[in-house]
């Protein structure tokens, strides 16, 4: 019964999708066709371009804004939600998320609850729902062929036992006294479920989940029941085979990462006025810093952040021409855009689709190593997720991927990666000698030794030649992954297809 409600929400909502009006038209009396002037293009990575605007709102305002164009499909090339401090109800600047991440542009994400951090409706990675709670607000998915899909995220997970189906109505945050709700081992560490309404499960090496008898793990699935399902709860027993189905909902299957934003902006090329019918309310409709993502018809993407900058006093990291040559546009000022003003921007950038993310203070947009963007509060907020876009070879150690803030790279067949970050990830002790430029890394009874531009290096106390030579690349020491692995006992492997590196610990079963 409830998925028909629901079905019958979306199919008004979906009525409200009012178009603003046609390029070329009015919107209340106001020409919104205008000029957009772009500031030089510099190219971040292979298939990625970065470059500032400035243009007017519907009222004649300057407005500045920036740009990162992403072409999908390019090797090595990736869009990927990040968590703060990699959990959830964590939070971090996209500064911190992107130079963490090494990443070579990240824009802020989708909205987050101010008291948990925990992300406002959905938010998947890697095929993994990381969050979700019902919420008819526009979801952008997308797959690691860089197919996007706009839509309402509406998961149908199921838990099946001998005992029949329970419909699951949350992931990783506590239920209403009438809901079961799925704890992950993603979960937050601040949720504490009360111990009585829950069922601890296990993962098996075929995918479905047995019930333990035991307090839950970081490793285990956790089935907790509100207070009128408590008899529910209490009907499992320990060793019951338990299977959990789960479908990501229409228009989105398929994807690997989500992120849930609003309002959704631009349909079919042509832009719509949703904010309203997705729930948003007052302040949240009046002009602000918007950040969006959009999709041209050629199949790029846009990642595009608006400021709103009360006055002229701010350092600006980029200089794009202004909105009105005859000069009325300061330099430094921007009044920012209204969510329907945002969705006839998208349109004139060659959307023709496009949603909202967070804006306000939380828009920010990184680039070419640094904030681009002028914070709207003075300085960077810290948000709960960010989406990142990388050129690296992807780097797992025992099938968890791991970042370094200086991205791997492929050179004649050996992959490098920045000296202190491989050390640090695989628990060596290190000892840096800027005189001889050598260092020395210990960890139990292995040592490695090595030196910047020489191809001897040691291992365990014998000579061994290199085929990699460590160098130093802007500033950062890179050294040959596979020789260090290896030298401390770990095993790592090549993968071609598609490219990356894993890494197995020496604690790790093959």
């Amino acid at each position: 019964m409830l998925n028909w409600i629901k079905r019958i929400i979306i199919c008004t909502a979906l009525l409200g999708l009012v178009s603003v009006g046609w390029p070329g038209s009015t919107a209340a009396g106001i020409t919104v066709e205008g000029s957009i002037h772009y500031g030089a293009k510099k190219q971040l990575a292979p298939g990625v371009v970065y470059y500032p605007f400035s243009t007017n709102n519907w009222s004649g305002q300057p407005v500045t804004g920036h740009i990162t164009e992403i072409k999908p499909g390019e090797d090595l090339l990736e869009i990927r939600p990040a968590t703060g401090n990699d959990a959830l109800g964590g939070r971090e600047t996209v500064s911190s998320l992107a130079a963490r991440h090494g990443a070579v542009a990240a824009v802020n994400g989708g909205f987050f609850d101010g008291g948990s951090g925990n992300p406002i409706g959905g938010l998947v990675v890697d095929g993994q729902v990381h969050y979700y709670r019902d919420l008819l607000r526009t979801s952008v998915g997308w797959t690691g062929e860089g197919n996007f899909k706009f839509g309402y995220f509406m998961p149908e997970v199921e838990v099946l036992t001998n005992r029949g189906s329970i419909a699951v109505t949350g992931y990783n945050q506590l239920p209403g006294t009438d809901e079961v709700t799925l704890l992950t081992p993603l979960r937050s560490g601040g949720i504490n479920p009360p111990s009585a309404n829950i069922v601890v499960l296990q993962r098996t090496e075929d995918g479905t989940f047995k019930v333990v008898d035991k307090q839950p793990g970081s490793e285990n699935y956790v089935l907790v029941f509100g207070s009128m399902q408590a008899a529910l709860a209490a009907s499992f027993q320990s060793g019951d085979d338990v299977q959990i189905n789960s479908k990501f909902g229409p228009g989105l299957e398929g994807i690997e990462h989500l992120v849930t934003g609003g309002p959704l902006l631009v349909q079919d090329g042509v832009p719509v006025s949703q904010a309203v019918n997705e729930g948003f309310r007052g302040g949240v409709l009046s002009s602000n810093a918007r950040t969006a993502m959009g999709v041209k018809a050629d199949g790029n993407i846009l990642l595009v952040v608006v400021e709103k900058l009360q006055s002229a006093g701010d350092n600006s990291t980029s200089t794009p021409q202004k909105a009105n040559p005859g000069g009325s546009a300061a330099a430094n000022t921007s009044a920012g855009l209204t969510p329907d003003e945002l969705a006839w921007l998208m349109v004139r950038l060659g959307s023709v689709q496009a949603a909202a993310l967070d804006g306000g203070g939380s828009s920010a947009m990184w680039a070419d190593g640094k904030l681009v963007s002028k914070p709207s509060d003075g300085s960077e907020r810290k948000v709960a997720n960010a989406l990142v876009v990388l050129y690296q070879i992807p780097t797992y150690l025992d099938e968890r991927r791991v970042y370094f803030d200086a991205p791997p790279y492929l050179e004649k067949g050996r992959t490098y990666v920045p000296l202190r970050g491989i050390f640090e990830l695989l628990g060596a002790t290190v000892n840096w000698d800027p005189d001889t430029k050598t260092v020395d890394a210990v960890r139990g009874e292995r040592s490695v030794s090595l030196t910047i531009g020489e191809n001897e290096a040691r291992a365990d106390g014998k000579t061994i030649i290199l085929d990699a030579v460590p160098r130093t690349v802007n500033g950062r020491t890179m050294v040959p992954l596979r020789f260090i692995g290896e030298s401390l006992g770990d095993r790592v492997i090549w993968q071609s297809n598609p490219k990356a590196v894993k890494i197995y610990s020496t604690a790790e079963k093959m």
